[in-house]
């Protein structure tokens, strides 16, 4: 099975359904959401970032409302518009340009005229500077964890030192998405607890296809260990059968 281009993937779900891309709960699908589901799909935003800065204030540091922050995939704006309040300025990347097209006009609705957006690449080669906060939450989980992890050093490193970062991954799923997998090999032999693909395939699910990856947590551990401090924030995330993991934490070195 070839791997999977997710970036097309993204790119086709930013023309046809932006919002449910973002958050997968009915009343957000389309291209546009009238104000009743708008109020609602930016008010998850406004609570997320709310409950993140109160962690940290709490468990971590003070947050410099004079800093800059950064929200890695961040699609419509749904955090980087509410993370505008916080911060002198905040800087939205994402790898589709539909995305972005649409986190420019709702900016603007929203008066947060302190918003930087700018197209995503696995170097994050247009982001320039370092980051009082960097977050990403619910999209390392659709990417590849042999690009992700590339991506969650860098991430780091483009934290300052001091400064926070905010990193959500998935790491384990319900066996009932296993059929999902069909189309990866024609069949399959159990060998104790693991599961071996036999005649492999190269049929793939159609572009646009939202998909999950699941992360080698002791892989992960690895990297934060060679820049966190104590204590690492580790939150549970469980989203429709996806059992994931929210870290908070200082950047140490």
């Amino acid at each position: 099975m070839t791997d999977r281009d997710t970036n097309s993937d993204w790119k086709e779900i930013a023309q046809k359904d932006p919002y449910w891309g973002v958050l997968s709960v009915d009343g957000f699908q389309g291209v546009a959401l009238n104000k009743e589901m708008s109020d609602k799909f930016f008010a998850t935003g406004a609570t997320y970032v709310s409950s993140l800065l109160g962690l940290i204030n709490k468990y971590l540091t003070d947050v410099p409302i004079s800093g800059r922050a950064m929200d890695f995939g961040c699609g419509v704006g749904r955090l980087a518009i509410p993370l505008a309040a916080h911060f002198k300025e905040v800087v939205g990347v994402d790898i589709a340009e539909g995305m972005l097209e649409l986190a420019r006009s709702n900016a603007i609705k929203a008066g947060a005229s302190n918003i930087k957006l700018l197209q995503s690449d696995d170097k994050l080669s247009q982001v320039t500077g370092q980051f009082d906060l960097v977050n990403s939450f619910i999209v390392l989980q659709h990417i590849p964890p042999e690009r992700g992890i590339r991506l969650i050093r860098d991430l780091i490193e483009r934290t300052r030192v001091g400064g926070v970062c905010s990193l959500q991954l998935t790491y384990a799923r319900e066996r009932r998405f296993l059929t999902h997998e069909a189309p990866r090999a024609s069949y399959y032999r159990r060998s104790g607890n693991a599961l071996t693909d036999l005649v492999a395939s190269d049929s793939q699910h159609p572009t646009g296809t939202i998909t999950m990856f699941d992360y080698d947590l002791n892989e992960v551990f690895a990297v934060l260990s060679e820049y966190g401090g104590h204590p690492i924030l580790s939150l549970p995330t469980r989203d429709d059968g996806h059992l994931g993991v929210h870290f908070v934490f200082r950047r140490a070195r």
